[in-house]
């Protein structure tokens, strides 16, 4: 009998390595089993010592079944916990399985549309570029994966001029675009900042926060999804999930000013509130800003190890990418150059940066680069292409302003091989996945 205590108590033990919910069942079901049994007979107090101090320095184990510490009197316990964790399961599950077939349907959808594409309109399709004044013209020529709006496109237009505008643009292109538009809050507006839109321009997260933490957020993020929406925006850049607490810096006053853990119950808030609205969002500036310099005037240096972000940089990123059930669909790289990770290139020209955030954080939705004009990429382009550097990287949509230079770059490196069509079809099967995950596509 012995023998048998000890078989179930290794087989207990190995479950905490096993899947998640099977686990669960050998935390309350197996490990009650080991302990009944050690009661009962006396020559088990080793293996019934080892059950226990397993489950006093397991906290994993201890948070998914407490009735395992509690006396083992009634068997209506470990019944009523048992159907409890099966309950619990079987939705986890479900909403897994939900969640694997739309994103099966939405991947097959992409590549039928991708497959009636042609090289040059899949190269169109990976530039967000800076809505120029001609916009439905440059759409129709470039076949651009869309535009993003700045304050100049709203300052002189009405509401139904905007929304004109937007329609325009959406039938000149070849597939629906993204109408994208920087509108965080606080210092960066693009549309809240006119009267003709809203009365006073959107407050800055980290106000909102300070005063009515997330409630208040959810709330502002609900309006600020129906003003947008309203006028043709599908895509909002924004929020912004870096961390920093130091008010000298320089993203200090766009981020919520906040530790790891607050920013990332605001940031889920956030993305939340906006995907049930049926508006995009876009995490930046992966992988964390910190606390440097500003990348528009030129280089920032981070010289943190790796290692450093995961227990609080990645925090926030990784509550915003999961805090719907189809995930968060973008994310923003950014310029920083991580002197530690990848001293030779910006973030976003980083393959290893961008391999973090698709194996690290189970990232498979669209990487945006920042503004591909800053100061700081041109210093590291030297006298290759940084959109192609880009691409080459893993980047899906690049935003940028001189699309005509950018455009043309990506096609030469396509016709010489650099970039394949394999290549190709990766990052443009994300975009369009993402787009018929909101709508914009049927």
């Amino acid at each position: 009998m012995c023998a048998l205590c000890n078989a179930l108590a290794v087989f207990a033990l190995r479950a905490r390595n096993s899947m998640k919910s099977f686990m669960r069942r050998a935390a309350g079901v197996l490990l009650p089993m080991v302990c009944a049994l050690t009661a009962a007979f006396s020559g088990c107090e080793a293996v019934g010592e080892k059950v226990n101090n397993f489950l006093e320095n397991d906290s994993n184990i201890g948070k998914n079944a407490p009735a395992v510490m509690g006396t083992l009197a009634d068997p209506r316990d470990f019944a009523q916990s048992e159907e409890l964790a099966e309950t619990e399961i079987s939705e986890e599950e479900k909403a897994a399985a939900r969640a694997a077939e739309v994103l099966r349907k939405q991947t097959e959808r992409a590549e039928e549309i991708a497959a009636g594409m042609t090289a040059e309109e899949k190269i169109g399709q990976m530039l967000l570029a800076r809505c120029p004044e001609n916009a439905a013209e440059e759409m129709e020529k470039y076949a651009f994966g869309g535009y993003t709006l700045y304050a100049e496109d709203f300052e002189k237009r009405s509401r139904e001029e905007v929304r004109e505008f937007t329609r325009e643009i959406a039938k000149a292109a070849k597939a629906a675009p993204f109408i994208a538009v920087d509108e965080e809050g606080g210092t960066v507006v693009r549309v809240s900042k006119f009267g003709e839109f809203r009365d006073e321009p959107f407050s800055s997260p980290q106000l909102l926060y300070n005063r009515g933490g997330t409630e208040l957020l959810e709330i502002d993020g609900s309006e600020k999804a129906r003003l947008l929406l309203s006028l043709g925006i599908n895509f909002n850049l924004a929020p912004v999930a870096d961390i920093s607490t130091d008010s000298t810096s320089y993203i200090y006053p766009r981020t919520l000013g906040q530790g790891a853990q607050n920013t990332a119950d605001g940031i889920r808030a956030m993305v939340s509130v906006a995907d049930k609205a049926g508006i995009a969002s876009c995490l930046k500036h992966f992988p964390g800003y910190g606390e440097n310099t500003d990348t528009h005037k030129g280089a920032a240096h981070d010289g943190r190890e790796l290692s450093e972000f995961a227990g609080r940089d990645y925090i926030p990123f990784e509550a915003g990418i999961n805090a719907t059930e189809g995930k968060t669909p973008a994310v923003m790289v950014g310029h920083t150059v991580y002197d530690v990770i990848d001293p030779e290139v910006p973030a976003s020209l980083s393959a290893v940066i961008h391999k973090e955030l698709r194996e690290t954080l189970g990232f498979d939705g669209v990487a945006v680069t920042d503004d591909m004009g800053m100061d700081a990429v041109k210093e590291y382009a030297g006298e290759g292409s940084p959109y192609v550097m880009a691409v080459l990287a893993d980047n899906d949509l690049l935003c940028v302003t001189d699309f005509e230079t950018a455009y043309s770059d990506l096609k030469a490196a396509y016709e010489n091989g650099e970039i394949t069509d394999e290549i190709l079809d990766i990052h443009v099967i994300r975009i369009l996945r993402m787009k018929i995950q909101y709508g914009i596509i049927s």
